[in-house]
């Protein structure tokens, strides 16, 4: 190679370099800001002025991280100090270790304008390493361009594995996300199957108990098929005290489950609001539950007021099976009103069509 076409292949690197470097300083929000924890951390693994987890340090060592023993859900909130309208990233430094009990959480990823109320975007469940290995740092991501969060604050609601969760980093990009910050994407050829709802007909399990006013007497309403915007045909929850929980009985195994789905009223006269999320998780002996994913989308989007709504989760890529699917609404205050729990296997369509203009 020529003197000349090395000059120029080094000033290309450089440029390249410098571009990216200023790129991800750009995308990078998190960087530096403040985190606040809902319970606090075990005295042998502290963050004492908050700016741990955002220091850009996350080797495998037991002094850069922050550690929460016990199975209590932890929540981790950041202060990005201004707001930001493309938040589109969320990634969680984490410490795999089998023989210190050091187990990987579920994380759920919300995001706030006032810190006061928060929406939902998704969970950081996919690891960037495509399996984190024992004794290393993982990366847990949530990132979906398509559906960006708007905010000044992020939170990530830690659900322990069990054990101690040891976290080493949290990451907030804002933006269009760089490739090598996206897990790889699947290979797998999209369901294409007639979608078919298996929970139709099926039996299922509700708690707390339907209102007197909203009742439940048979157990069949939440899988009869009939979802209209009827007072009747709704089953109703008001202020529970605790997420309400409904567990369908498919009756056997099935795989290739694509979408799980709530179709809850939406209307503000009445006080009724659609819940911020719900925690999906499947089984097959309706005791030990894997969570698979977070429906915080809507159908129709955005959600409409004095209409039923979709609240789901899908992935035609990547289904899931089980013989008990588990849906754990993350309600808001005042009324919930559930028509329908639908569970699609094949190419899923939506269950609320948005009306033709």
């Amino acid at each position: 190679m020529q003197p000349q076409s090395i000059k120029l292949l080094i000033a290309a690197l450089t440029l390249a370099g410098t571009f990216a470097f200023a790129q991800s300083a750009d995308f990078d929000i998190a960087a530096g800001k403040l985190v606040t924890s809902s319970r606090p951390a075990a005295e042998a693994y502290p963050d004492g002025d908050g700016l741990k987890l955002t220091d850009g340090a996350y080797a495998f060592a037991w002094a850069d991280m922050v550690g929460f023993e016990g199975a209590e859900p932890v929540a981790l909130t950041v202060d990005l100090g201004a707001v930001y309208d493309t938040i589109s990233y969320v990634a969680l430094k984490v410490m795999r270790s089998d023989g210190s009990a050091v187990s990987l959480p579920t994380a759920i990823v919300s995001v706030s304008e006032d810190g006061v109320l928060w929406e939902d975007l998704g969970l950081a469940n996919v690891a960037l390493e495509g399996e984190v290995a024992n004794d290393t740092i993982g990366t847990l991501v949530w990132a979906d361009e398509a559906w960006a969060g708007y905010g000044q604050y992020v939170r990530v609601e830690l659900l322990p594995g069990g054990g101690w969760t040891m976290v080493a980093e949290l990451q907030v990009g804002n933006g269009a996300v760089p490739a090598d910050r996206l897990p790889a994407a699947s290979g797998n050829t999209p369901a294409s199957a007639e979608a078919v709802n298996v929970a139709l007909g099926k039996t299922y399990s509700l708690q707390p108990a339907a209102s007197e006013a909203y009742p439940d007497p048979d157990g069949a309403k939440l899988t009869d098929g009939a979802y209209a915007y009827s007072w009747a045909d709704m089953v109703g929850i008001a202020d529970a005290t605790f997420n309400p929980v409904v567990v369908v009985d498919l009756g056997e195994h099935v795989d290739g489950i694509t979408r799980v789905a709530g179709l809850f009223m939406r209307s503000f006269a009445s006080a009724v609001n659609l819940p911020y999320s719900i925690l999906v998780s499947v089984s097959d002996d309706g005791e030990n539950f894997t969570v698979v994913g977070l429906a915080a989308k809507t159908a129709p989007s955005p959600a409409m007021n004095e209409l039923i709504n979709s609240v789901y989760w899908e992935d035609l890529q990547e289904p899931v099976g089980g013989r008990y699917v588990k849906l754990q609404i993350r309600q808001r205050t005042g009324w919930l009103m559930l028509a329908e729990v639908v569970v699609q296997t094949g190419a899923a369509v939506p269950e609320v069509q948005e009306a033709a203009e």
